[in-house]
């Protein structure tokens, strides 16, 4: 791989000039207006020192001097293949190229079951698995940048797409989790494991093991009564790790079990966690890898950082790049959850870290690229970079500056917990289940501030895909702000410019959306679980549609009123709305 060519075409900067590459113990850049030197001591090092000497010169500047350290031997991503999409090989490849370009050296691809398995034909089966050919290819590329693809699996819970399947009732402690102790689930993740050896160079695997809800409490309970779960969960653990030995990999596994087993809240990483000392003694050789996406505490991650040092067991910290909760992604909570906690794993002496994007299909992981920005700069500028930093090397990698993605995030109307805007673009225009706890005009202002500065950007990438889906998403929110009262105040005229006008607008603007977002789908992705989406926009364009026939109806007098309208909205469940998942329909 030709780092500078690389460079060159993916930043479209002409280096025209001599440039010497030089030996770096981090990056380096020099440069005198006429000839530069730049420096890596690995590959990725190299492309960021281009990187910088490429953003210099788009700046004007005549003169650059970078000197930097990398505060982690490790920095990474890990793309979730699994929850909802899984990216084609060219998009992993393309994602590679950004990564290289920010420094960072690390790539896990999260693959619950969407790998091929020899002899497990049911392993991924519709669900757009990787060959072990695109797997090898990826790995063949991500070597030639000084990328380290480290395979990630689930060898215990989150299966439930495999155990699905009549044929694996023998191997389930329940829908998601293995059981353990049976000797065909060992054979399983046996396979698991050679074929991860088949396809990675790397020594390093990560083998899973979050969240097994329902351990020892599901068929295991009915074989072996109740038991210890500290001991089931570490006697498994223990034989996954000799199957990992078995082809030459040293595993790390998420830690939340250990937390969530001995807390009273049953919650991971709980503050009142004390675990039991025989359970970090029978602890197999395995990294233990923190994980938190939602905290903007530093004292919290500083004080899981301590706890994690008593395990005896290199840590390795995972952050969270925010792509799971909407159609959009939440850089703002991106950077105010990671920035705390990679202060800390600086502080706290952490020399692995990785941001987990988790993505449930609604969005593509290059869209999201931007946040990769706040994991290479603490990484490479370190403790106190500034956010405006970190907006300014993310801007001019990826071309989405500070400003638009802060306005992207307004999808989520700057609110804890759910996307709003994702619970108003698929609510129903007749029934309101968002009447509860919605504060309607405060998020359709937020949507409309939006749209204002993606005017101001018309060339920035995704950005005719962002304004049609703000507006999707402003105009269901100005119904519900209006529909309902109108009806009740018997208001005809509006009714009827309603019914005429502004629905037919919506509906319009809903197919626009629906053709967009499946085009950006099959750009990056595999066709498995558009589904999904597709049968989520068919039913919101057809409801629609019905609304506006009810409308009709009405009006002409064939209806005597609009049932889904007519009940009042219940005062003691404000502020106890339903989650934005479940506002499509009454029945679940």
């Amino acid at each position: 791989m030709n780092i500078r060519e690389l460079a060159s075409q993916m930043l479209q900067v002409r280096f025209d000039f001599e440039i010497e590459e030089v030996p770096s113990e981090g990056c380096t850049v020099l440069y005198d207006g006429s000839s530069a030197k730049v420096g890596g001591a690995t590959k990725p090092a190299l492309a960021r020192a281009y990187m910088l000497l490429a953003k210099g010169i788009s700046e004007g500047k005549k003169e650059i001097r970078v000197k930097q350290t990398a505060n982690f031997d490790v920095c990474g991503v890990m793309l979730d293949m699994s929850f909802g999409s899984v990216t084609k090989p060219a998009g992993v490849k393309k994602y590679l190229n950004y990564m290289a370009l920010f420094g960072m050296n690390m790539l896990m691809l999260y693959t619950e079951d969407t790998y091929e398995v020899e002899g497990y034909p049911l392993f991924g089966y519709q669900r757009g698995r990787y060959t072990l050919s695109e797997l090898r290819e990826l790995d063949d590329y991500a070597a030639d940048l000084g990328i380290e693809i480290i395979p990630c699996i689930q060898t215990f819970g989150h299966l439930k797409q495999f155990l699905r399947y009549k044929a694996n009732a023998a191997i389930s402690e329940n829908d998601t989790v293995l059981l353990h102790g049976e000797a065909k689930t060992y054979e399983l993740i046996d396979a698991c494991v050679a074929t991860c050896r088949k396809a990675f160079r790397s020594r390093r695997i990560h083998i899973g093991c979050d969240e097994t809800r329902g351990l020892g409490l599901g068929a295991s309970l009915r074989r072996d009564g109740f038991r210890d779960r500290f001991e089931i969960f570490n006697e498994h653990i223990t034989r996954v790790v000799e199957i990992c030995g078995k082809y030459d990999f040293h595993p790390m596994m998420w830690s939340d079990m250990y937390f969530s087993l001995a807390g009273k809240t049953g919650k991971a990483f709980a503050l009142d966690a004390e675990i039991p000392q025989y359970a970090i003694d029978s602890m197999p050789e395995a990294d233990m890898v923190f994980w938190e996406y939602y905290t903007k505490k530093n004292e919290f991650y500083a004080h899981n950082i301590e706890v994690h040092k008593t395990f005896n067991r290199k840590t390795v910290f995972a952050g969270g790049i925010w792509t799971w909760r909407g159609q959009a992604p939440n850089f703002r909570h991106t950077y105010n959850t990671a920035s705390p906690a990679l202060q800390e794993c600086i502080k706290g002496g952490v020399k692995e870290v990785f941001a987990a994007a988790w993505a449930y299909g609604d969005i593509n992981h290059i869209q999201a690229l931007p946040c990769l920005g706040v994991y290479s700069e603490y990484c490479w500028q370190g403790i106190d970079v500034t956010k405006e930093e970190i907006d300014e090397v993310a801007g001019f990698v990826t071309g989405l500056c500070g400003e638009m993605c802060e306005a992207i995030s307004d999808f989520y109307c700057k609110e804890p917990g759910d996307c709003i805007g994702k619970a108003i673009l698929w609510s129903d225009p007749l029934i309101n289940l968002l009447c509860y706890n919605y504060d309607l005009p405060k998020y359709a202002e937020c949507f409309q501030q939006a749209l204002t500065v993606f005017e101001k950007y018309p060339d920035a990438p995704y950005c005719e895909f962002y304004k049609v889906l703000f507006r999707c998403a402003l105009a269901k929110a100005k119904l519900h702000i209006s529909f309902r009262d109108r009806y009740k105040k018997g208001d005809r005229a509006w009714l009827q410019t309603f019914a005429a006008e502004t629905l037919p607008a919506m509906k319009k603007d809903f197919e626009a959306l629906f053709e967009l977002h499946e085009r950006l789908w099959h750009e990056e992705c595999k066709t498995h679980g558009w589904e999904k989406l597709g049968n989520a926009y068919a039913a919101a364009i057809s409801r629609i549609g019905y609304a506006k026939r009810e409308v009709e109806r009405y009006l002409k007098g064939e209806i005597t009123e609009i049932e889904a309208l007519e009940p009042e909205v219940v005062d003691s469940l404000r502020n106890k709305g339903v989650s934005a998942k479940n506002v499509m329909n009454t029945y679940l």
